[in-house]
């Protein structure tokens, strides 16, 4: 199911996990990972979070932050952090990059490709130009693996943050 209308019950659980993964609230150049960060991400579209259930709990899930291009150029260079790309993105009809935020997947559901297939989904949904350019912030070798299958399916080079 993607994204089930998040009830309460399931964006908690969402929350607590990816925060015990991330650790965001240790890190302030991290989006923190907070019910209102979520909001404010997908007050730029509706489909920046899709979530996948199994028995009415979350089993993976992936978060997609539409920007502009220059503020992708500034955090890719370090002068801007992830929480100021947040912050300081604005909401349009069109967006000229993608930021691959996050993704999770519990452990038992690892190694379907689940990560992938609801990033092609966000991708698909949020109106974005042409030649869009995607980003991300690896903080995994599964995170690495995921951008790696992203690249051959879209045939395009996926920029990356370096730590």
């Amino acid at each position: 199911m993607s994204n089930p209308g998040m009830n309460d019950k399931i964006l908690n659980t969402m929350l607590n996990i990816a925060e015990q993964y991330f650790k965001s609230e240790s890190d302030p150049n991290q989006i923190p990972i907070t019910r209102e960060s979520i909001y404010k991400i997908q007050k730029l579209h509706p489909k920046t979070v899709i979530c996948r259930l199994e028995n009415g709990e979350p089993i993976s899930w992936v978060t997609v932050l539409p920007t502009q291009i220059e503020l992708m150029e500034k955090f890719l260079i370090g002068e801007i952090n992830e929480r100021e790309l947040l912050n300081l993105t604005k909401v349009r009809d069109s967006y000229e990059a993608l930021y691959l935020c996050s993704a999770f997947t519990v452990p038992k559901h690892r190694g379907q490709g689940l990560a992938v297939k609801m990033f092609l989904e966000a991708i698909d949904a949020i109106p974005h130009a042409k030649n869009v350019q995607l980003f991300a912030w690896l903080f995994s070798q599964e995170g690495g693996k995921v951008i790696e299958k992203l690249n051959q399916i879209l045939g395009m080079k996926i920029l990356i943050k370096e730590r």
